[in-house]
Formats: C-alpha cells, structure tokens, sequence
C-alpha cells in the first residue's frame, strides 16, 4: 500500500509540474513595437516603414532655403500637426534627423542640419512631447534623397526626417 501512495504521489508531482511548465509557456511576453493602432496612425499622417523605423520624410514637405535653419510657417503646422498625432496615439519617442545639400564644408553642414533638427524638436516639445524622448541627429549632406547637381535637388536635401523606432 505504501508503493502505491508513493508511486501517486510521484504521478501527481509529476503531473503537477508538467502542468507548471504549460503553463508557463502559455504566457504572453510583454509587448514590444508598436500596436496596429499606433501603425495606422503612422500610416495616416504619412510615414513610411523603412530600415531604421518609421520615418517622415519630409523632403518635400519640410524644407529649409540655403542656409536656413528655421521652419516657416506651414512647415511648423505640419510638425505640429505630426507630434499631436503621435502622442494622441500613445509614441512619446522620436528621433529627428537634420540634413542638408552638399553645398558648403560638411563640418557647417553636420552643424546645419543639427539645429534644423533641433527647430524641429521645439515644436514637437511646444506641441507636448518631452524633450529628453527626442533624440536629434545633424548628418549633413551624408543621406541626400536627390541629385545635388541641380538647384531642385538640393532644394530636395535640405530636409528632416522623423523617426518613430519600434522598439
């Protein structure tokens, strides 16, 4: 009789545990990236998925003239816009990415495109976002997205970028 309650109590033990460890991997991991709710509000004001996130390109939207690192007017509505947006749907994180044509010495285009990032992120702070969740990058002329041999390439260059990283 002592066997069979032992052989049981092995049984149940065993049972026991094998249940534990189903259990246990039917555990969901905590979410990491972004919800399809946030996606398609990315998707709605224009950003696309790209290597390095989701970015909008705002060559052709958000330009700066030569030498200019200022937004105008429509351009600041537009970053206005785009940081209501993302905290509306929960991204309180960006990364804002200055650029610039090939036009002058990098070293001033690196600085150029620094405090055109960092215009960027005065609105998107005036708009809520904390600044110390936007992280500013001045890359110069390094990542044209046209020809710098014409007038309207350049125009093209001298740009910023925002990124939301799915992290």
């Amino acid at each position: 009789m002592y066997a069979l309650t032992q052989r049981s109590l092995r049984l149940f033990t065993f049972t026991l545990f094998m249940a534990f460890l189903a259990l246990a991997g039917c555990q969901t991991a905590p979410h990491k990236g972004l919800t399809p709710a946030q996606i398609a509000v990315l998707k709605q004001q224009g950003f696309e998925l790209t290597d390095e996130g989701w970015a909008f390109g705002l060559s052709g939207k958000v330009l700066f003239g030569s030498d200019v690192e200022s937004l105008n007017q429509p351009s600041t509505e537009i970053v206005e816009r785009i940081g209501k947006a993302l905290l509306g749907a929960g991204i309180e994180r960006v990364r804002v990415d200055g650029h610039t044509d090939a036009s002058g010495k990098e070293s001033y285009n690196e600085q150029l495109s620094l405090r055109r990032a960092k215009s960027v992120s005065k609105v998107l702070t005036a708009a809520g976002m904390r600044e110390e969740n936007i992280q500013l990058r001045g890359l110069g002329s390094r990542e044209p997205v046209a020809s710098n041999t014409t007038v309207a390439g350049r125009t093209e260059n001298r740009r910023v970028s925002i990124v939301v990283i799915a992290d």
